[in-house]
């Protein structure tokens, strides 16, 4: 293994994030069970497994990737409809998103996200000088993503689904795959999730509701009405922490998916402002280490999981903000779940990989250069 460089800069990012992310989504959960820590025990057991994972991404030589793409892919799959399967032997109505195995957990759909942005970088990279075959390269890529995307959109997992589709469509636009193609795929994926949504009363309903403005804020409005009560409560300067009325009285679940509304409400505009910073930051170091690169998969790599993080994060703040109809996605660090947690990490880890090497590969230009000169 090369020697390990740090990116300061991102881990700085990451730390606050989950650090300060911690103390939120305690203080939106400390009303959710007789022992008010219960939560956030549990999610440090989950981030003390995540920093582990990440520590041996980061470690583990990423090119060592692409040799298992085969792997990853029939990971991929055996994932997918082994979750629908499990699910259904075991007579479970509720969304097939879950693999349970022993005691623990986990949704699919985030694991997933992780193997296709490596396949999808590996097959860009190696199919780059006949991407205008459409039918031996293009069109192989738009099937892998369909049945993907389809696998996870009958869980049902709309959003989900969703989210991977256009991170593969930023994937092939950068993977020089021509406009017009994408633009056919993303029409034909568009046209089919609206069809499929409207086959789902409950997803329909959603959409609706968020087209509407005479919303039955009893009913399906209920959430984002809250929400958007408890940021307008925050104000500019928040009402300090553990000091939410919506967590308690008002928002199911808070700690999850509507986490940014207890964020923005016991730390005001200025609280939400900070961590809408540090996402975006977190996004431009991670297209910086991918314009540094030493070659095109680690670029795409790093482009993939940087728009997969911040793409969550604004889904997830459009949300819970009212920009968005309502959705299941997490906001990456902060929001209470361990598979979203272990996913994320994995993706840092590899993002950290690709800047040491991005540093490493600097360091031996530089000594190259060196030499030539005496």
């Amino acid at each position: 293994m090369k020697q390990f460089h740090l990116d300061k800069v991102l881990f700085f990012i990451v730390v606050i994030l989950f650090v300060a992310g911690s103390v939120v989504m305690y203080s939106a959960s400390t009303s959710q069970n007789p022992d008010s820590a219960h939560y956030l025990k549990r999610h440090l057991l989950n981030g003390s497994i995540a920093i582990i994972l990440g520590m041996l991404f980061a470690r583990f030589p990423y090119q060592y990737l692409r040799p298992l793409r085969y792997i990853i892919l029939l990971g991929i799959y055996t994932l997918l409809i082994g979750v629908l399967i499990y699910n259904k032997m075991m007579g479970i109505t509720h969304p097939a998103r879950w693999l349970y195995v022993g005691g623990f957990s986990f949704q699919v759909a985030d694991f997933v996200r992780l193997g296709m942005i490596i396949f999808i970088a590996d097959y860009l990279h190696r199919k780059q000088h006949i991407l205008s075959d459409f039918k031996e390269t293009v069109l192989p890529a738009f099937v892998l993503v369909g049945t993907v995307v389809a696998l996870i959109a009958i869980q049902p997992d709309l959003s989900s689904s969703l989210m991977i589709m256009m991170m593969s469509l930023v994937l092939f636009y950068l993977g020089n795959i021509q406009l017009s193609h994408i633009s056919a795929f993303l029409s034909l994926g568009s046209i089919s999730a609206m069809l499929y949504a409207w086959s789902k009363p409950y997803m329909w309903k959603r959409i609706m509701t968020f087209m509407s403005d005479n919303v039955d804020m009893a009913n399906e409005g209920f959430q984002v009405h809250h929400s958007l009560m408890g940021l307008a409560h925050g104000g500019i300067t928040g009402v300090g922490l553990g000091n939410s009325y919506v967590k308690d009285l008002f928002l199911p679940e808070p700690h999850t998916d509507f986490v940014f509304s207890i964020l923005g409400e016991e730390f005001g505009f200025i609280g939400s402002f900070f961590f809408l910073l540090l996402f975006l930051l977190l996004f431009l170091r991670g297209l910086r280490i991918a314009r540094n690169s030493t070659d095109f998969f680690s670029m795409l790599l790093a482009i993939g999981i940087s728009f997969s993080l911040f793409s969550f994060a604004m889904v997830n703040i459009g949300v819970v903000t009212g920009f968005l109809p309502t959705t299941g996605l997490p906001l990456p660090l902060i929001s209470y779940g361990g598979s979203n947690l272990l996913a994320t990490a994995v993706m840092l880890g590899i993002l950290f990989n690709i800047s040491s090497n991005n540093e490493s590969g600097k360091l031996l230009s530089s000594e190259r250069m060196l030499n030539l000169e005496f």
